[in-house]
């Protein structure tokens, strides 16, 4: 079988086609010959994996890096709700649930190649056509799993790697799953991001009907996915969801007609523009969320760096169509500002709060226990000072919160997690901070945890072997400027 590439509403065999872009070209490019056959053998897969590079959810729907930035949004397009990124990078974990039933497409069709006249083959033509169709249908879903207290990552991922197991055609919900979907409910924000590419007409004109939603219960979408599996049995799954595309030049009458242009490694560059394009989105994105307030430039700041961003996702955009004409200006270097750059100008350009790491005595008792607070507590010595933000609304930030039990002197510190939301503690401080360094940007690293005979906290200056060899009774470490 040919190189697959989505169903778009449109389509006919034999017509053109651009793979950079994914767009349709001139009708009857090709004249196709042979029966059709609705009833062919089926092929399906099921199964879950864990997502450790964002592009598997572009390469999942089949779509191309160019297709990618320059459909962006449209309607039709790109489904948007699944390639996220701002999403996915602030989450802790990211999975995915895929369902694919492919029926067998015909191999006995004739090509005939039309010579229709125009001064531009390249663009009219494409650089391939469609040979044949693919029905089936897809089921995907991105699972992005949030911890509430990062502490407990470790923890989670393992709860994950269990309840992920209960995905696929010998998947089955065990006592132990069961316990790990609960503990993951129970410790973590779950959203996840339905696509769905289905109909239940055998129709030869039948479309794919395709829709998004979202949930949070891990074991509803077991049983939707399960769902979608058997019925591929009683012929639902059975609507246009690829095409088929053939070569040109492999046409025994095609004589050379033309150059058909060559996006192979126009095609692997551009996944490096993909990258920087919805990194952008992301930017875009955090740049929105942030009160104008907290921008020390104020609303004035906040408009900049939106347009900023725009601008630079519009070169990024006006990249890729340059190389739809003309794939070698992929080796090109590229004239936006890397996301990473234009991140750290926007980090840079939002207001920090400055704290006081400080011991303070812990009443009946000559021990003490830590706290960090934009004010000093009467009584407590200062141990070092840091900057960071005062409100929650900068995606990808966790708090960090301390807490006091309304019943004794015992302390905690989490992050992730506010101590005013569990029972019996009142929150007595709190702050957000980023996960993960940011060079340039968070030069210092702290730690939190406890002594080892009472809950009072101890909080101190952390490196590299705090984070690889955590200390006996540290909670977590912190990133700030």
């Amino acid at each position: 079988m040919g190189e697959l590439v989505p169903y778009i509403n449109g389509m006919q065999q034999g017509q053109g086609y651009n793979t950079y872009l994914q767009e349709l070209c001139v009708r009857n490019a090709v004249t196709v010959e042979g029966s059709e056959n609705n009833d062919n053998p089926f092929h399906r897969e099921y199964h879950s994996d864990y997502v450790s590079d964002y592009r598997k959810l572009a390469e999942s729907l089949k779509v191309s890096a160019g297709a990618a930035v320059s459909g962006w949004g449209q309607s039709g397009k790109v489904d948007v709700s699944v390639l996220d990124q701002s999403e996915v990078e602030s989450t802790t974990l990211t999975y995915q649930v895929e369902v694919l039933v492919q029926h067998q497409g015909n191999v006995s069709n004739k090509f005939t190649f039309n010579d229709i006249k125009t001064d531009n083959p390249v663009k009219t033509y494409g650089d391939r056509f469609i040979t044949d169709f693919v029905r089936g249908g897809q089921f995907l879903a991105r699972v992005s799993i949030t911890v509430k207290n990062s502490s407990r990552k470790k923890e989670i991922k393992e709860s994950a790697e269990v309840a992920f197991t209960m995905y696929g055609t010998e998947g089955k919900v065990t006592q132990e799953v069961e316990s790990a979907v609960e503990d993951i409910k129970q410790n973590s924000t779950v959203r996840i991001a339905i696509y769905e590419s289905t109909g239940t007409s055998k129709s030869s004109t039948g479309t794919a009907k395709i829709s998004s939603s979202e949930t949070s219960d891990l074991l509803a979408v077991k049983e939707k996915a399960d769902k979608f599996y058997d019925e591929a049995s009683s012929g639902k799954h059975n609507y246009m969801l690829f095409a088929v595309l053939g070569k040109y030049t492999n046409l025994s009458d095609f004589n050379n007609r033309f150059k058909p242009l060559d996006y192979s490694e126009a095609n692997k560059r551009s996944w490096a523009l993909f990258d920087d394009f919805t990194r952008y989105q992301a930017i875009e994105k955090l740049i929105k969320t942030i009160p104008a307030n907290k921008y020390n430039g104020g609303s004035t700041q906040l408009s900049e760096l939106l347009d900023g961003a725009i601008k630079n996702s519009k070169k990024i955009r006006d990249r890729i169509l340059l190389i739809s004409e003309n794939p070698d200006e992929s080796r090109n270097s590229p004239d936006h500002v890397p996301p990473t750059t234009f991140r750290l100008e926007v980090l840079r350009a939002i207001k920090r709060a400055t704290y006081i790491a400080q011991s303070r005595p812990v009443q009946g008792s000559d021990n003490w226990t830590d706290i960090a607070s934009t004010v000093k507590y009467q009584g407590a010595t200062e141990i070092f000072k840091f900057e960071s933000f005062d409100f929650g609304e900068l995606i990808g930030t966790r708090v960090v919160s301390f807490g006091k039990s309304t019943s004794r002197e015992d302390y905690i510190c989490l992050i992730g997690e506010r101590a005013s939301n569990i029972d019996g503690w009142k929150e007595e401080s709190h702050f957000w901070v980023l996960p993960e360094m940011v060079d340039d940007f968070t030069n210092k690293t702290w730690a939190a945890g406890r002594i080892a005979s009472k809950n009072y906290i101890r909080l101190y200056a952390a490196d590299q072997s705090d984070i690889d060899n955590p200390r006996r009774n540290q909670f977590f470490y912190f990133f700030t400027a």
